[in-house]
């Protein structure tokens, strides 16, 4: 899933490999629910039987990651994930364009913006959401990274 991506925590480069990673990030997100489907299913089919734990476990779980992606972040909206496809565009849009920034422009997405490595310009505040490449830290990270479903971990800097 890191097909030419850099390691984890560095700045990634704006280029055709972290479009079609995020491309596929999101379809990947877009398809979780189907897998929350199943431990939903098979806790309602058990707990139709006999009450157990473990079943009710699976249902509430299984329920609990559907509504996760299928109700709003905000309201009349319907939700996009981490990974919307304006997001995606914008991206494109900044690896397509020919940037005049300085001399020998080298766009990286940072944790908050996306900016020209050489003469630190911004092109695009939005905070990285998480782009699948492998961790480095450990149990704390999938943690976090559990908690924050792909969202980047800082908001948007304010303008």
């Amino acid at each position: 899933m890191e097909g030419g991506l850099t390691l984890f925590p560095n700045a990634q480069p704006v280029n055709v490999e972290l479009v079609a990673q995020l491309l596929l990030l999101r379809r990947l997100w877009q398809l979780s629910f189907m897998f929350a489907l199943l431990p939903l299913l098979l806790g309602l089919f058990v707990l139709s039987a006999q009450p157990d734990p473990i079943a009710f476990g699976l249902f509430i779980g299984g329920g609990w990651a559907m509504l996760s992606r299928i109700l709003p972040e905000q309201a009349l909206e319907l939700p996009a994930g981490p990974y919307s496809m304006t997001l995606i565009g914008e991206v494109d849009q900044i690896r397509r364009a020919d940037s005049d920034c300085c001399d020998s422009p080298d766009i990286r997405w940072e944790v908050t913006a996306i900016r020209c490595r050489s003469c630190r310009s911004v092109h695009l505040t939005q905070a990285r959401p998480d782009l699948g490449r492998s961790r480095t830290d450990g149990l704390v990270g999938t943690v976090r990274l559990l908690i924050l479903d792909g969202h980047p971990l800082l908001s948007e800097l304010e303008s």
